[in-house]
């Protein structure tokens, strides 16, 4: 019989393995993982699980949504993760396994006593735009940049309106106001969940190896998807540090799932990173008949249980919010999930995490950003910011031209955006998630003339306005 992958997930019964320690010591020896992945698995034996020797188990410290009557543990526990100093371990409410198991055991598997649940492992896919080498030739436009950028909603499709360079990005942002007052992201850590950056061309100080992967912090070549995020987030904050979280190597919930965990567990030991930044989702959307445990219809999936707690340890979550929006959608994308209500879904429509759509320099939403209402928060996305320039990609730009034109797709705002808040967080660094989010809010450009709209949210990131309600609210 067909094996199938998920992430099988267990009460915890050993007081160490699911610890903190036990993830760092198990992501540094193959045999100590399988150990204890073994060891979690002894509950369900005789079901032909067998465990994927390449992924950790993922202890978690909140469990599925709780009985009717009852309430669920708090995350406060996790709050004080935020500061610079090591905190101490916690035992985990339960583990996830990432396993391999008969489709026809399944329903065996979740009836067992000490199973939590049986969830998708579902394939990612990163949120870059498409295949530049059909789009026309771009130019650089040296143009004043507000004489572009109307305050009226407009559409970019194919053939998309030439790129920018970082300049006219930075002016649109207005960092300038910022970068006087001698803020320009320093002391503040961005972790980059993607598939690698390129540690010589951008400011690599750490990260975490997914177990069987041959990708480390940093050894990316300069032209990934994950060195454009790079260099995205230093448009705005260009002294802002970098910690590369590569698990696109292992392209599955599993995979994320196991790097968000590497990130609780760094902000124990000093309180970093400060925020993350990830650009990846899904193209099309199962049937919840056929995939009721999907991350798209599961909010309690266990991947985004493990995003809301690195939110409550004082991170924010910056996704990206893809790229099947209705206009022009990315030929990767699948009709179920193009559009308005289906093109933003899984841990992108988290209410907790910051969702960004994407605009160019003329403040028009690019046709294929994605659409709300999101799948589980209907007020998604959060804001827009801008992609189509000059970053890592284009003339004389650390990635060339050879992959890319120029840094595009929703992959590029939600960095861009990520770097705003980090240039924020260097004024301000003592501001909390909310707060955090409520400048960025405060300072938008509402282009619309609506409180939320499908396509550019809440308004178009400007950070020199959420840096001026900052200055008098403070």
């Amino acid at each position: 019989m067909a094996k199938t992958k998920v992430l099988l997930e267990v009460q915890a019964q050993d007081a160490y393995v699911g610890s903190f320690a036990a993830f760092e010591d198990a992501a540094a020896s193959e045999s100590r993982a399988y150990a204890q992945i073994t060891r979690a698995l002894s509950p369900v034996t005789g079901l032909g699980v067998e465990p994927d020797p390449i992924l950790l188990a993922i202890p978690m410290f909140t469990p599925p949504a709780p009985e009717a009557g009852s309430s669920a543990p708090p995350l406060s526990g996790l709050s004080t993760f935020g500061w610079p100093e090591i905190n101490d371990d916690i035992p985990p409410v339960t583990l996830v396994l990432p396993v391999e198991v008969d489709r026809g055991n399944i329903e065996a598997l979740r009836e067992r006593s000490g199973v939590v649940g049986v969830w998708l492992n579902s394939r990612l896919q990163l949120h870059s735009g498409e295949e530049t080498s059909a789009w026309p030739r771009t130019e650089r436009i040296k143009a004043e940049a507000f004489d572009r950028a109307r305050s009226r909603i407009g559409v970019d499709c194919r053939p998309f309106r030439p790129a920018v360079d970082t300049e006219v990005v930075r002016h649109l942002l207005g960092v300038s106001a910022l970068w006087r007052d001698g803020f320009r992201g320093q002391n503040v850590t961005v972790g980059i969940l993607d598939e690698g950056v390129n540690g010589a061309a951008y400011p690599v100080v750490g990260g975490f190896t997914h177990l069987g992967s041959d990708t480390y912090p940093g050894s990316a070549p300069v032209t990934s998807h994950g060195s454009m995020c790079a260099a995205d987030v230093l448009v705005a904050a260009p002294a802002a540090r970098l910690y590369d979280y590569p698990f696109i190597g292992v392209p599955d919930s599993g995979g994320a799932l196991a790097m968000f965990q590497a990130v609780l567990g760094r902000r124990r030991v000093d309180g970093t990173p400060h925020l993350t930044t990830s650009s990846y989702g899904y193209a099309s959307v199962p049937s919840s008949e056929e995939s009721p445990s999907s991350e798209i219809h599961d909010i309690d999936h266990p991947l985004h249980r493990k995003v809301r707690e690195v939110v409550a340890s004082g991170a924010a979550v910056f996704f990206s919010a893809g790229n099947c929006g209705s206009q022009c959608p990315s030929s990767r994308c699948q009709p179920s999930g193009i559009g308005p209500g289906k093109s933003i879904h899984a841990s992108n429509s988290l209410a907790e995490v910051i969702t960004v759509a994407a605009v160019n320099s003329c403040h028009e939403r690019i046709g294929y950003s994605a659409e709300g209402p999101g799948m589980f928060e209907p007020k998604k996305p959060d804001l827009a910011a801008y992609t189509h320039f000059f970053g890592n990609f284009g003339p004389g730009r650390p990635g060339g031209t050879d992959v890319a034109e120029f840094d595009n797709g929703t992959s590029a705002s939600a960095p861009l955006a990520a770097g705003a808040a980090a240039l924020l967080l260097s004024a301000f660094p003592r501001m909390s998630v909310q707060e955090l989010r409520d400048a960025l809010t405060a300072g938008l450009i509402n282009v619309t003339g609506a409180a939320w709209d499908p396509g550019y949210g809440r308004g178009i990131l400007n950070v020199a306005a959420s840096y001026w309600h900052l200055l008098h609210k403070y």
